[in-house]
């Protein structure tokens, strides 16, 4: 296991951005961490650049060339075992100096609250606290479908909170103690993961550190979508290997909300149940989830995918498994895994 660096002059918090081919996102989401209502004497912001072969690496010099809590390093080694992502944020959290590393991806725009509003809930024991995603507004009936997944996906790992029940982490709205990190061995002695945040999140609660969810409106952090089928299924393909190594509850839901309605209909050749009000009652227990998701996060732009969110999350989930189990490779930022 790794032994904790002492850092000099050392920080409150170090926020840490791994960043791969993004001219078209970055500069929003420097001027987001940039508006933060943070001490900057309290604070530093570190790009790790993966290799990007367009402009990422002009754009951040440009950004932070006269801010002294933004520092941008190019990333051209692998540590052994390790690559991607995972390679960079290893590297990272060896030049940070903060208590606390907050994880940020490279098109997240974050509120100025954010910072202060998740270290809020760090508690004594708390290793890591997981936050709120959901898409730009007023993009596409796609960016609300994608939104609403994330919102009620969020409040079902909220609810599962409440019993210690572990789901996920969250790579772009995430924040770990510099002493968990550290004492599960950080990304070297967790190994690599195409879902990164889910190897770290659980590597932290299986060494023993508590964890929660920061579910609040004032941490909500706004991401890209994507914009077309093909993009969702590369993403998706890697979603998947995150779900598939998680827990047996997580794996579980994924089937059953995939498969159900096949399921249901099935079930009542031998089993005395009407499929179809079963079905009708599903629906209503999935929306009322969304809604009340859409009310206590207050997003009220959404009510309109909450309503339609059931037939999409059928529709995905079936689509998702068969993606997962075909034979190809996972492409994530030009990179095949």
């Amino acid at each position: 296991m790794l032994s904790m660096p002492s850092p000099d002059n050392p920080v409150r918090i170090s926020i840490l951005v791994a960043a791969r081919n993004e001219e078209q996102n970055i500069e929003r989401c420097l001027r987001s961490l940039d508006l933060l209502d943070f001490p900057k004497e309290q604070l530093e912001i570190i790009i790790g650049d993966d290799d990007s072969e367009d402009n990422t690496a002009w754009i951040t010099q440009q950004f932070s060339a006269e801010k002294q809590e933004f520092k941008y390093v190019k990333i051209t080694n692998r540590i052994s075992g390790l690559k991607g992502k995972a390679n960079v944020l290893a590297q990272l959290a060896h030049i940070a100096r903060g208590e606390y590393f907050f994880y940020c991806d490279a098109d997240i725009e974050v509120q100025p609250g954010w910072a202060s509003q998740m270290l809020s809930h760090f508690k004594q024991k708390t290793g890591v606290v997981v936050g709120v995603t959901r898409m730009k507004k007023n993009r596409h009936l796609l960016a609300d479908m994608l939104s609403m997944e994330w919102l009620f996906a969020l409040t079902a790992m909220r609810f599962f909170s409440h019993f210690k029940v572990p789901i996920t982490g969250m790579g772009n709205n995430m924040a770990v103690t510099r002493e968990a990190y550290f004492k599960v061995g950080g990304y070297e002695k967790i190994g690599f993961s195409i879902v990164e945040d889910y190897a770290l999140f659980m590597g932290i609660v299986r060494g023993g550190f508590d964890f929660q969810m920061a579910y609040k409106p004032e941490v909500i952090s706004i991401s890209e979508p994507v914009n077309t089928f093909p993009e969702l299924l590369r993403q998706r393909k890697r979603w998947m290997h995150g779900v598939m190594e998680s827990y047996w509850v997580t794996r579980l839901s994924l089937f059953v909300s995939s498969l159900i309605v096949p399921i249901l209909f099935l079930l009542s050749i031998w089993l005395p149940i009407n499929p179809v009000s079963s079905v009708v009652q599903y629906y209503v227990l999935v929306t009322a989830v969304s809604l009340t998701a859409v009310v206590l996060l207050k997003q009220p732009d959404l009510w309109k995918a909450a309503l339609l969110f059931w037939f999409y999350m059928v529709s995905i989930g079936l689509i998702m498994l068969i993606n997962y189990y075909l034979p190809s490779r996972t492409v994530w930022k030009g990179r095949e895994y």
